[in-house]
């Protein structure tokens, strides 16, 4: 009872488990299918570790092009005496100093008024053409005698012409209004009424330009309010006429300036940690042994710390390589912002430190932002870029044995129904001997 109670599976003839048998059997023939898994995971391990140094090194580029404009790249600060009179923001590489501005005129646009009528929804009874003239573009305005006021500043709305009507009502009268889109002298706009029209269109505000004096020695005007070329990298807005001078202090923000290069520094030295976690550095292990010393990760690395730590070709001058600003490379890979040094350089010269960053297009100079940037690209973008090869060659390895554990699973199917087969024959044959062997027994 004892034998057969221990034979759950197979043997019932035997008395041997045969399916103990054969599973220790497999065990013994799977061991190349499963170091053939365990190197899949492993390779597929790899290349996941890959994708991520590649994913690094593209948010440095993105970093590197979040700084690589002017516009992005320059912080300064802008302060007025009287907000209420004058404002400025900077918009490039301003020039630091100090300004007198004083504003003698706002720029204005035209209004104009017609005489007063009865009511604004009323048919006027009155036909003909309004002409509206602006810096020598005539626009012609049809005008039925089913029109009244508000049908008529319809039609000027829908004119195109450069202009805006509507109707003001103070009770007893209502009037069309029109205005001006657009401020400045060059901009006036002027009416004219034909064929029996007797709207008796008056102007009652010129269009006119703005005007400030800077530094009581330049009387400049404009059409708008902005005066945006007068200071470079300065967008100067009027707000009110003053007959006492604004100051304006424009300097650089060395705090600003530095958290924007921080950024790029920190993507950076994320790309430099993914990369030394990945394929090891020092006492860092590698993530996994097929990345350990990777070529292509060394290599990645290697790139960046040669383009950040060198002279960028074309600049000349005390600023031609980040170092000289204070992005300094470690020993470790890694760079570090020395905002002190940083601040310096750009109180002592901030145009050629934008020129550094951001190249200068006047000797077809690139900057350090655009180098990086492509760089970068020659690692990561592309099918025979560094990184996108090195993996695509972990993927065929993959893809390769992947297909040699097909075939493997399929011997071992096959191997296995065999020794099954085996089996069931051997215990056919021997409970076939048995029962031969009762019956022989019956006959003594």
């Amino acid at each position: 009872m004892a034998t057969n109670s221990a034979i759950s599976f197979g043997g019932l003839a035997s008395g041997i488990d045969t399916n103990a048998l054969v599973t220790g059997l497999m065990a013994v023939e799977r061991a190349p299918l499963n170091r053939n898994a365990s190197k899949q995971q492993a390779l597929t391990s790899a290349k996941g570790a890959l994708s991520g140094v590649l994913n690094s090194f593209s948010g440095v580029k993105t970093a590197a092009e979040a700084l690589n404009s002017l516009t992005a790249f320059a912080s300064y600060s802008l302060t007025s005496s009287d907000e209420k009179v004058a404002v400025a923001v900077a918009t490039g590489a301003a020039k630091p100093g100090s300004y007198s501005i004083e504003v003698q005129a706002l720029s204005r646009e035209t209004r104009a008024k017609s005489a007063a009528f009865a009511s604004g929804t009323t048919a006027l009874a009155q036909a003909g053409t309004l002409s509206i003239t602006i810096g020598g573009t005539q626009s012609d305005i049809l005008v039925d005698a089913t029109d009244s006021l508000a049908g008529i500043a319809s039609k000027i709305n829908a004119s195109g012409a450069a202009v805006s009507a509507s109707v003001v009502k103070t009770g007893a009268s209502a009037f069309l209004v029109v205005a001006g889109k657009n401020t400045g002298a060059a901009n006036e706009v002027t009416f004219a009424e034909a064929n029996g029209l007797t709207l008796g269109m008056t102007t009652y505000q010129n269009a006119s330009d703005s005007r400030i004096v800077l530094d009581g020695q330049f009387t400049i005007e404009r059409a708008t309010n902005q005066f945006t070329d007068v200071l470079d990298g300065v967008t100067l807005t009027a707000k009110s006429v003053s007959a006492t001078p604004t100051t304006l202090v424009v300097k650089s923000d060395a705090d600003a300036q530095a958290s924007k290069i921080q950024s790029f520094v920190s993507a950076y030295n994320n790309a430099i940690s993914a990369g030394h976690l990945a394929a090891g550095w020092g006492s860092i292990k590698a993530s996994t042994k097929e990345l350990s010393g990777d070529s292509a990760v060394r290599s990645g690395l290697n790139l960046l710390g040669t383009t950040v730590s060198s002279t960028i070709p074309g600049l000349t001058g005390k600023y031609n390589q980040l170092a000289s600003v204070g992005v300094k490379l470690s020993q470790d890979g890694t760079l570090s912002l020395d905002k002190t040094k940083l601040a310096a350089a750009l109180e002592a010269d901030p145009e050629a430190v934008a020129k550094l960053f951001l190249g200068d297009s006047a000797t077809n100079t690139k900057g350090a932002m655009s180098v990086m940037s492509t760089v970068i690209d020659r690692l990561t973008q592309g099918s025979n870029a560094t990184f996108p090869l090195r993996i695509t060659q972990f993927d065929k390895q993959i893809t390769a044995l992947a297909k040699n554990y097909e075939n493997l699973q399929d011997r071992l199917d096959q191997y296995e129904a065999g020794l099954r087969k085996k089996f069931t024959a051997l215990e056919t044959t021997i409970s076939k001997i048995q029962f031969q062997g009762k019956q022989l027994a019956g006959f003594v």
